[in-house]
C-alpha cells in the first residue's frame, strides 16, 4: 500500500511538473528565433530607451521584480557574472521591473548597490510584448534584433548556458 501510494503521489507531482512547464511555454509570446518589438521603456534615472537603439549590440532583457525571491537570486549572478565582466563591450543589459513603482525599484537597487541598467515598466506594456505571467524571464538579443535565446524563472544552470550563449553571440 505505501508503495502504491509513493506512486500515486510521483504521478501526480509529474503531472503538475508537466503542466506548469506547459503553461509556461503557452505564456511565452517571444522565442528563439523572433525579432524584438519596438518599445520604449524608461530608466530608473528617467532617461527613455528605445529598443531600436539596442541594433548592433548583444543584448540581455530581463524581467524581473523586487518582490520575485528567483529575480532576488538571479540578481547578484546578473551584477557579478555578466554586468561586471562583459560591461564594457558591445553588450546592454536591461533589467526591466515589471508592474512597480519607480521609487520601490530604486531603493531595491540602491540598498542592494547593483549598477546595471535598470528599467520601469509599471503597467507591463512592455513585458506583454515578450510574455503573459512569470518572472523572471530572460531574452538574449543578438546584434541583429533577433532573440537567440529565452528563459523563465531561474535554474542556476540555464544562468550559465545563457552567459555562454551571450559570449557566443558577442564574438560574431
Amino acid at each position: 500500500m505505501k508503495l502504491f501510494n509513493l506512486l500515486c503521489a510521483l504521478l501526480i507531482i509529474s503531472a503538475s511538473l508537466i503542466n506548469a512547464q506547459e503553461d509556461a511555454a503557452s505564456s511565452t509570446l517571444l522565442n528563439k528565433g523572433n525579432k524584438v518589438p519596438l518599445f520604449n521603456v524608461q530608466s530608473i534615472s528617467g532617461q527613455w530607451l528605445s529598443s531600436a537603439q539596442l541594433k548592433g549590440k548583444v543584448t540581455l532583457i530581463n524581467f524581473w521584480a523586487t518582490w520575485c525571491p528567483p529575480c532576488r537570486a538571479e540578481f547578484p549572478l546578473l551584477q557579478k557574472n555578466i554586468f561586471d565582466v562583459i560591461k564594457d563591450k558591445n553588450f546592454s543589459i536591461l533589467a526591466i521591473s515589471r508592474g512597480e513603482e519607480t521609487d520601490t525599484v530604486k531603493k531595491f537597487i540602491e540598498r542592494n548597490k547593483y549598477t546595471f541598467p535598470v528599467y520601469v515598466d509599471k503597467e507591463a506594456k512592455v513585458y506583454n510584448l515578450f510574455a503573459s505571467k512569470y518572472i523572471p524571464r530572460n531574452f538574449v538579443i543578438g546584434k541583429d534584433g533577433i532573440i537567440k535565446w529565452a528563459s523563465t524563472g531561474f535554474v542556476k544552470e540555464e544562468f550559465y548556458e545563457m552567459i555562454e550563449v551571450i559570449k557566443e553571440e558577442l564574438n560574431k
